[in-house]
């Protein structure tokens, strides 16, 4: 984690992109950073179509990313086939080993994929389970994979309490508020 990580971040995942200064903005496609000191994240969510790496890449290197993703596996809503979101999510992940930043990452319905990929790759940065809302057995088992876990509004209270402090994240994951009156966004 880069220096100094933890004692300047409360947030490490929001989609706000004025949520406070102790918050990680996740750049959504496309998305251009503020002109301030805020921090970002990066990367290709499986949501979207048509992954375009070389803007990952161009975007990641500025030193206000801190983190590469969020990316990862989602056999419910993925845009693209398991083998290509795997391949994607390797190649977010050596990304992330060559800026030597922490890897996010959405996962849903495909644990032992992503506990398999993290095992191959052995990575040497975070992989960090974002929004993680699964039960104890399921923290036990990533933790022993070796990765970190994000909890957001809402979580497992028994898998919370399983997860050493060094190796627990916190965040909002929020979105900006709506304009147009709806309540949300």
């Amino acid at each position: 984690m880069p220096k100094n990580f933890r004692a300047k971040v409360s947030d490490i995942h929001s989609h706000d992109p004025l949520a406070p200064d102790s918050a990680v903005i996740n750049l959504d496609r496309y998305a251009a950073m503020r002109p301030d000191h805020r921090l970002y994240s990066v990367g290709w969510h499986p949501w979207w179509p048509d992954p375009d790496m070389e803007w990952v890449e161009r975007t990641a290197a500025d030193p206000r990313v801190v983190i590469i993703g969020e990316c990862g596996l989602d056999r419910r809503r993925g845009a693209l086939a398991l083998g290509e979101q795997i391949e994607l999510t390797r190649a977010h992940a050596l990304l992330a080993e060559r800026l030597e930043k922490p890897l996010l990452l959405h996962v849903v319905g495909a644990w032992s994929e992503i506990i398999a990929l993290r095992r191959q790759m052995k990575p040497q940065q975070p992989w960090i389970i974002h929004g993680f809302r699964g039960k104890p057995q399921l923290a036990r088992q990533l933790l022993d994979a070796g990765f970190d876990i994000s909890l957001g509004v809402r979580f497992n209270p028994e898998a919370e309490a399983i997860i050493p402090p060094e190796r627990l994240h916190r965040e909002t994951d929020s979105q900006p508020p709506a304009t147009d009156g709806s309540g949300g966004a």
